[in-house]
């Protein structure tokens, strides 16, 4: 399967160069898996989930010309969507050209941010991405993606507190998708959170959860606010989908390793050129909002790549140090914390999608995997992504 063969490729320079400390070579890896998976991104064939249900609309987005004629607030979407979008409508109506484009971008983004704030470890970090929310960035939340793209590329900003340009970045975002207004949160972070505190993770995500359980908090905030008709309905769709208690133990089983990480860094002086602690202390709040409003779990998205990084620094830390000792507790949190990543990437794929067709899983999304070089229909797929998604597609 070619997704193997991909990890295989991925595998040996964080060996190399990860865990061996061999040096020679790096950047010639490094472009080499970035155009890897760019090109499995951009080349896929009717390839994952909302990928199918944008395939099926980009006939009705304008090129670049056709904007000024363009209905933008009757229009589904926010309007920088449509202006993205009809630059490669604008080269050819073929959706592979747009998701080339998307796969560029956003690869990368993420190559170079992995570059800058991991500098010993970025392979890992690479790896990492790959194996659990490669698919997912490119394939599905492809509107998303660039507001955690454009997000990533303002860090710099954020950390050195260049608030204009960072809040111009964020009104970009928010007109892509409004899901980028947790982005306008995040200088809070480094106000409230300077220190790691495993102790303020439980009692803020205690506090949040019985809020919101309380209180319909969410809705108060959103009838005070002066919102036009789209975005209210957005949240309203969100605020509809319910919460089961499956739903808040997978939430709470995803939130576990990150709360793992930090009681580590809390115990130990690990600074790996990463100032991403208020940050990390901060996704306490979307874990939280998930396990009250379902729907609310995607603002855990613009956290990951700033996870991955703090995950991979204290990994190594301890895979550096082996003389280091380590308490008997912190090796227990790690212990506990590499398998339930290891968990939860693995039942992100293999969970079961019976109900939306039979003998379904979720990585039936994804595989098997057609290129435009190759292109063909599977009709599995389509079946179910049409359940799962209430849409239908013309193939």
């Amino acid at each position: 399967m070619i997704y193997v063969v991909v990890f295989i490729l991925l595998l040996i320079p964080v060996v190399k160069y990860d865990l061996m400390a061999k040096s020679g070579g790096e950047n010639k890896w490094y472009y080499f898996n970035l155009i890897v998976l760019i090109l499995l991104a951009g080349l896929r064939y009717r390839v994952g989930g909302d990928t199918l249900m944008y395939m099926s609309m980009y006939n009705e987005w304008p090129a670049f010309d056709e904007l000024k004629y363009f209905d933008f607030e009757t229009a589904l979407y926010n309007p920088l969507w449509y202006v993205y979008t009809s630059i490669p409508k604008s080269i050819s109506d073929e959706f592979w050209v747009f998701q080339m484009i998307q796969a560029v971008f956003v690869n990368c983004v993420f190559f170079s941010f992995f570059k800058k704030y991991s500098p010993s470890y970025y392979f890992s970090a690479i790896l990492v991405y790959y194996v659990g929310y490669y698919c997912y960035f490119n394939m599905e939340i492809m509107r998303e993606i660039l507001c955690i793209s454009i997000l990533m590329l303002m860090t710099g900003w954020l950390e050195e507190k260049k608030y204009i340009p960072y809040f111009i970045g964020c009104a970009v975002a928010v007109a892509i998708h409004f899901s980028a207004l947790i982005m306008l949160v995040l200088p809070l972070l480094y106000i409230f959170f300077k220190k790691p505190s495993w102790k303020w993770q439980l009692i803020i995500m205690l506090a949040v959860i019985v809020v919101l359980n309380v209180v319909n908090i969410v809705s108060i905030v959103i009838s005070m606010l002066p919102l036009d008709e789209q975005f209210g309905m957005l949240i309203e769709k969100y605020l509809d989908i319910e919460t089961n208690l499956n739903g808040i133990i997978y939430q709470l089983i995803l939130y576990l390793p990150v709360l793992g990480m930090i009681f580590i860094r809390e115990r130990y002086p690990i600074n790996y050129h990463d100032n991403f602690t208020p940050i990390i202390m901060g996704v306490v709040f979307a874990y939280a909002m998930s396990m009250g409003f379902a729907g609310f779990g995607r603002l855990v998205n613009y956290f990951i790549p700033f996870v991955i990084v703090y995950m991979v620094h204290t990994i190594y830390y301890f895979i550096s140090n082996v003389d280091f000792r380590i308490s008997q507790i912190s090796h227990v949190v790690l212990s506990l914390s590499l398998c339930l990543l290891v968990f939860n990437y693995t039942f992100y794929y293999v969970r079961d999608k019976s109900d939306a067709y039979p003998g379904t899983q979720f990585y039936d999304r994804y595989s098997p995997y057609y290129s435009v070089l190759n292109p063909k229909i599977d009709n599995h797929r389509e079946k179910y992504i049409e359940n799962d998604m209430n849409v239908s597609f013309d193939f």
